[in-house]
């Protein structure tokens, strides 16, 4: 890898942008020789299947059905650095390209506009661009395609596991941000390139030679290489833009479904909450009845009663102690003085709250008193001045 960074010259900035995590750059610099460098770096997310050469779509199908939504995005950054001179020679260097655009450099090498990739070099970026575009843009129609089933759960309210929806939600959300963030890079350096792309090399054939028929020809060939260029890097600004709105009516969707999600939720946590008072009234209602039962067992089981069986046939003798006198003695006053005491807080603490109803009113009524005599003094003062 070093040496192929001697070889071609690869400056520094071109490695220091991998170093500090840049997610997107573009940059061109002129050597001595009428050559020029020119590098640029995209980072984004792709489907996991996109990873792959294969291009089969049971394949892709079969390679992301039992993946995780963190798994089926993965993140890619993609890197591109060309080289050109003044003898015509071009070199473009590829750092993880995607499967889009290998299969487009393919196909330009195959293709009659190969030879123009000597009239402007920067050809070989809008091919690039022309792979990177549809690796998004794929990107987005699939991630468009998996959150229709959980957006048409959201929208009929059937939740099993809130949690994990709210977790798939949150990972759908973070994707489409960050291929949004993917769509603006691409546009700015669509931009950049397109600031250059009338910036031609001039030909060794041609510096100092007086012009000639072949000379025009050749000038006329770069003027329209340049042009259709433009007009190609222009079409291609459209399609990103295209993505990005589509990508933005996805994050909306998004949105909509978290806010339903979190609505949902908070009305099952209100069932719950409302099921708890239901609760304690039935509990309420289980002692009211069998708390005589209970008070009753109690009061046979201990020392407060005496049976005693008389013969053999099963008679029994049941006689109370003085202890069961004494009991009623001290909590049938006990019980009278609890309830005194509760009617009398209940009396009073309905006293003061009225009290402060009728200081409110009176208060009011001062106010309103105090407003109509000032009205009333003013306009007898306005009545009696002179005309």
């Amino acid at each position: 890898m070093v040496e192929l960074f001697h070889k071609f010259g690869i400056p520094h900035d071109f490695t220091a942008e991998r170093v500090r995590s840049i997610n997107h750059s573009f940059s061109r610099r002129s050597d001595e020789q009428n050559g020029f460098s020119s590098w640029f770096r995209l980072s984004y997310v792709s489907a996991a299947s996109a990873r792959t050469d294969d291009e089969s779509r049971d394949g892709e199908d079969d390679a992301t059905e039992n993946s995780t939504t963190a798994d089926k995005y993965p993140e890619r950054e993609s890197a591109f650095f060309l080289q050109a001179s003044a003898d015509t020679s071009a070199t473009l260097v590829c750092f993880d390209a995607g499967p889009r655009v290998k299969r487009r450099m393919y196909g330009l090498m195959k293709s009659r506009g190969w030879t123009d990739v000597a009239t402007n070099p920067q050809i070989l970026f809008d091919v690039a661009l022309e792979g990177l575009h549809e690796e998004v843009d794929d990107t987005a129609r699939k991630m468009e395609e998996e959150f229709e089933p959980l957006e048409k759960v959201r929208s009929d309210g059937m939740i099993s596991s809130p949690r994990t929806q709210h977790e798939e939600l949150y990972l759908f959300a973070r994707h489409a941000t960050e291929l949004s963030r993917a769509l603006e890079s691409a546009l700015m350096i669509n931009e950049g390139i397109l600031m250059n792309a009338s910036i031609s090399i001039p030909s060794t054939t041609s510096m100092g030679n007086p012009p000639s028929p072949s000379n025009n020809i050749s000038i006329s060939r770069r003027s329209l290489v340049d042009l259709q260029l433009k007009e190609c890097l222009e079409y291609r600004r459209t399609l990103f833009h295209s993505t990005h709105l589509r990508l933005s009516h996805l994050q909306k969707r998004i949105e909509a479904a978290t806010a339903l999600a979190s609505n949902l939720v908070s009305q099952q946590q209100s069932a719950a909450a409302i099921q708890g008072p239901v609760s304690m009234k039935l509990i309420a209602a289980s002692i009211l009845i069998f708390l005589p039962t209970i008070t009753v067992a109690t009061i046979a089981g201990s020392g407060l009663l005496l049976s005693e069986q008389l013969d053999e046939e099963g008679s029994w003798d049941v006689s109370a102690t003085p202890l069961f006198y004494l009991l009623w003695y001290i909590s049938i006053p006990l019980t009278l003085v609890l309830v005194l005491l509760s009617l009398c807080w209940l009396w009073w603490r309905r006293g003061k709250s009225g009290n402060m109803t009728q200081a409110s009113s009176w208060f009011q009524k001062v106010m309103i008193w105090r407003r109509h005599t000032k009205e009333k003094k003013e306009h007898d003062e306005e009545s009696s001045m002179p005309v």
